[in-house]
């Protein structure tokens, strides 16, 4: 999945358990964000923790690039967070800057 990444705010950076992947709860925090600042919403990655601590990307995931309603695909990324959080899942929402 392409996309900018506008800078993430210091409150979700701060709580980011890898990079900018996060448990469901501050992923669902962070897709808030996208919407209300105006942020394009594009998608969400997925990775999994294995027992050695290794993380995988997994081949589910959720690509709106192409979804012109936002709210919309606000909608179906709370969706993706729901129907795959588990154990270990961790998430990545891929937004395009389009606010000041």
């Amino acid at each position: 999945m392409m996309g900018m990444h506008a800078k993430i705010p210091p409150q979700f950076e701060a709580r980011a358990e890898r990079r900018v992947w996060f448990g469901r709860r501050d992923a669902e925090r962070l897709l808030d964000w996208i919407e209300d600042s105006g942020q394009r919403f594009l998608g969400i990655e997925l990775a999994e923790k294995g027992d050695d601590e290794t993380w995988t990307l997994l081949a589910d995931n959720l690509d709106l690039s192409r979804q012109t309603d936002n709210f919309e695909a606000v909608r179906r990324g709370r969706d993706f967070l729901r129907d795959y959080d588990g154990e270990g899942r961790m998430f990545e929402p891929v937004w395009e800057g389009t606010a000041a």
